[in-house]
């Protein structure tokens, strides 16, 4: 399962906790943590989570996350 930024160390939990009691966009969670700056291969974990509130995920498939990032 994947549930934090392996680069930043910021789990997904966390990032939703910002978003939802702080009303923080993803540019403003990325900007305050430094998740998706290093290997960005979180990045579509974190919008996932952003938009479905689900904090724990099985390791996409490459067309999985190719959808996640065209839809963002």
């Amino acid at each position: 399962m994947v549930t934090r930024c392996v680069c930043s160390g910021v789990t997904f939990a966390d990032m939703l906790r910002m978003h939802r009691e702080l009303s923080m966009t993803f540019e403003q969670i990325k900007d305050q943590t430094g998740a998706c700056d290093g290997c960005t291969s979180c990045e579509p974990y974190v919008r996932l989570t952003l938009s479905t509130g689900v904090t724990r995920h099985d390791v996409l498939a490459p067309d999985d996350v190719d959808r996640i990032l065209r839809s963002a």
